[in-house]
């Protein structure tokens, strides 16, 4: 029988392992956000002007803010941007596992979608995406009026590409895994696949409430015997395991940002820096921080002023 979650505290550098997906996604969040329209002559330009009806650009867009938006609600809650000092959070395995979940699920649709030089395959990957939503959206109508009016989005989807590509071309991926599996082909995203698959099947079964979960995500610590055969246990969070879900969830979406950034023709240096400053301005550093690099990340100087210095 499992007792229940007994309430210790996370080493400073398991906090620092678990905070990397909250800070980083804050990062990415702010350089996606302030990202405009792709420019004339970038990627995104030019695929737009393949399939102009639905813009591969915005949904692009949508899969990352939607894998960032899980990510936030992580960095909320366990480093919030501003806090009181005795201010603490239990952390609960299932719901961690399920941001990072969502999270590698939404980002590997926009990864997937750019992982390649030709335009046309990125319509191609744009329009089976649309295909699979278009299912799923019809599937959640209760009635057949709606569900027809899905249908007909999907009819003239076909109707507007048919003499590009054969209907068969235009699949629906086969599931999350396959599209995760997909995002793993860039050189320089570092995800294995066998481990993506590991740690992806660990945060779903976590989500659905699976009881292997309790079991591999987690340290049991046996307690006494309370019936024959039968003991009280104590678990405690895998908090080095959590963080490799979390943080290969925000390798994913990072890299599908800047990836993102570099279609609409934008060089992410700037947006980078801008965001670094952005972050360093508006969080609550430990009280023992280094001044000079906090002042750094600021982008403040903390040179003394030389010709106040000569005027005095």
């Amino acid at each position: 029988m499992e007792s229940e979650q007994e309430q210790i505290r996370v080493s400073p550098e398991a906090a620092e392992a678990l905070g990397f997906a909250a800070q980083s996604a804050r990062l990415s969040l702010h350089m996606l956000e302030g990202c405009g329209d792709p420019d004339v002559g970038s990627n995104f330009h030019t695929v737009n002007a393949l399939y102009p009806y639905e813009k591969a650009s915005d949904r692009a867009r949508s899969y990352a803010h939607s894998a960032l938006q899980h990510l936030s609600m992580w960095a909320d809650f366990f480093a919030p941007l501003k806090f009181h000092p005795e201010q603490g959070a239990v952390i609960w395995v299932r719901p961690a596992y399920t941001l990072a979940r969502a999270a590698m699920e939404s980002s590997a649709q926009a990864i997937w979608m750019m992982d390649t030089r030709d335009p046309k395959t990125s319509v191609q990957r744009h329009l089976r995406l649309i295909r699979w939503d278009l299912d799923e959206h019809r599937k959640s109508k209760a009635d057949e009026e709606a569900k027809g009016a899905v249908s007909d989005r999907d009819r003239l989807l076909l109707q507007r590409v048919s003499s590009v590509f054969e209907s068969d071309e235009l699949r629906p991926p086969n599931g999350y895994l396959y599209v995760l599996q997909q995002a793993c082909n860039p050189a320089d995203l570092d995800v294995n696949v066998a481990d993506l698959e590991r740690i992806w099947r660990a945060a779903s079964g976590a989500a659905h409430g699976m009881y292997w979960t309790n079991l591999d995500l987690q340290t049991i610590e046996v307690k006494e015997e309370y019936e024959p055969g039968q003991f009280r246990t104590q678990s405690y969070p895998d908090t080095a395991l959590m963080a490799e879900a979390l943080n290969t969830a925000a390798s994913m979406v990072n890299y599908a940002v800047l990836k993102y950034l570099d279609w609409c023709g934008v060089d992410p240096t700037e947006p980078m820096q801008e965001a670094i400053r952005w972050l360093a301005h508006n969080f609550t550093p430990k009280p023992d921080a280094n001044v000079q690099v906090l002042a750094h990340l600021r982008g403040v100087s903390t040179e003394p002023d030389r010709s106040e210095a000569q005027d005095s």
